[in-house]
């Protein structure tokens, strides 16, 4: 009985795979059959046929490439009318009195400046005498031009009067105009604003046409110049309120220096007293042992160590280029290949570093190397000169960030004598992958509970 169930069995898949065979047959003869009746149908057609289809693909061909070649063309000119609208526009802007900087400045050059002076000062005395000049031209009519001879109603008295009234209209406005502007002025729009001026000018010249009134060539370019002048104050006294912070910024670190050194130096002055308390004392026993002798000396070392980092330390503290270059990162916060090449007098540099990290920024700085140098100020000097094309900022020298690999700072230093330092390439940057980690699990919670919705 079991026999004839497996005979059954067997029979039964032996049918189901030949009912697999002839279907797989049956689906080859009907791929075969539709080759074979497109095979026929081609050879059913005529060479006439086949010649025209040809001929009719190529013209529909020729027709879509002639399409896009249009289409190219049109591209091309409407990019053209976009760049000339866009130029009416830049002046319009400039005529009405945009004056905003959250524009597209790419068009526009670098601020050359015309005064170069080396403090805030001068340029303040330079733009009094520009001002001091504006107010004597317009007080002795000389930063105008009008007709002397000019009357009213036939009276010469009036006519005087009326270009008086005319000239102290056309100088107040154009005046307040331009004072509005300059104290608008900033990097991004300054090319705009002398542009602004020069229009303004133009205009009020216009509109004064029939009265026979025109601001002189010479009062403009004093406008000009006190727009220069009045920028390079702004900037100058901003760098020299940068400059007094970092001052203040290294007298802080110079007093917590000989703080610092003044605690460590009574620390070991008090180990040094121990030490000789400790060796008069083991002097003056009788029995003077190998081994007592050996324990003296051991203090004597001590006592002789504990002088040379004395001695180490108030080197540092009096030679004021002593101190360490550091190097870090916050690739949390600034992205990666972003380091500070910065210099720090304080004994502990990585208590600079954690000033760094501050709330300012919301993640904490790593350190990559401390190099400890004698003329450490030199030494930060000559990286910052070899990587200047990599600096992120290239207007404001004070902000000590480039665009970098670490490696090339490591291979750099390889070459300077003297210089010893071990660097971690790699960001620890624990905050900010442990951030990351939480964020990545949190969007894939998400994904989760949107699939369950």
């Amino acid at each position: 009985m079991f026999l004839d169930i497996f005979k059954v069995k067997k029979f039964k898949k032996k049918i189901n795979d030949l009912e697999k065979e002839k279907n797989k047959i049956s689906n080859e003869n009907k791929k075969l059959n539709q080759k074979l009746n497109i095979k026929l149908s081609l050879q059913a057609m005529s060479v006439n046929d086949l010649n025209d289809l040809i001929h009719k693909k190529e013209k529909e061909k020729t027709a879509t490439e002639q399409e896009i070649d249009t289409k190219k063309e049109k591209l091309k000119l409407l990019i053209s009318e976009i760049d000339k609208r866009q130029n009416t526009i830049e002046d319009l802007k400039a005529e009405i009195g945009d004056l905003s900087s959250n524009v597209e400045i790419s068009s526009y050059g670098l601020y050359d400046p015309k005064y170069k002076f080396e403090n805030s000062w001068e340029y303040k005395d330079k733009l009094k005498d520009i001002r001091d000049a504006e107010k004597e031209s317009i007080r002795n009519k000389t930063a105008v031009s009008f007709n002397p001879n000019w009357s009213l109603n036939g009276s010469l008295a009036k006519g005087r009067s009326m270009n008086k009234k005319n000239i102290k209209a056309m100088f107040r406005s154009f005046n307040n105009e331009c004072t509005e502007a300059i104290k608008k002025v900033n990097y991004s729009n300054y090319d705009r604003i002398e542009k602004r001026i020069k229009k303004s000018c133009e205009q009020h010249n216009k509109i004064n046409e029939l009265n026979a009134l025109r601001i002189k060539d010479f009062y403009l370019q004093y406008k000009l110049d006190e727009l220069g002048l009045a920028f390079g104050y702004a900037v100058k006294k901003q760098e020299e309120k940068e400059q007094l912070q970092e001052e203040r910024r290294k007298e802080r670190e110079e007093k917590q220096l000989k703080k610092d050194v003044e605690k460590q130096n009574k620390s070991i002055d008090k180990d040094i007293e121990h030490y000789s308390k400790a060796i008069e004392e083991l002097g003056n026993r009788e029995n003077q042992t190998q081994e007592l002798k050996d324990e003296i000396e051991s203090l004597k070392q001590k006592i002789k160590d504990n002088n040379d980092k004395k001695d180490s330390l108030n080197s540092t503290l009096y030679n004021a280029q002593a101190g360490y270059v550091y190097i870090i990162s916050n690739i949390g916060s600034l992205g990666e290949n972003i380091v500070k090449i910065g210099v720090t007098r304080r004994l502990k540099p990585e208590d600079r570093v954690r000033e760094l990290s501050s709330a300012s920024v919301p993640f904490k700085f790593d350190i990559h190397a401390l190099i400890f140098s004698t003329d450490a100020f030199a030494l930060e000097n000559k990286l910052h000169k070899r990587f200047s094309k990599n600096r992120v900022n290239k207007i404001n020298g004070r902000k000590e960030f480039f665009n970098i690999r670490i490696k090339e700072i490591e291979d750099e230093l390889k070459k300077y004598d003297n210089v010893t330092v071990d660097f971690n390439e790699i960001p620890e940057a624990d905050e900010y992958r442990e951030t990351l980690k939480i964020n990545n699990k949190e969007s894939e919670k998400q994904k989760i509970d949107s699939l369950l919705e």
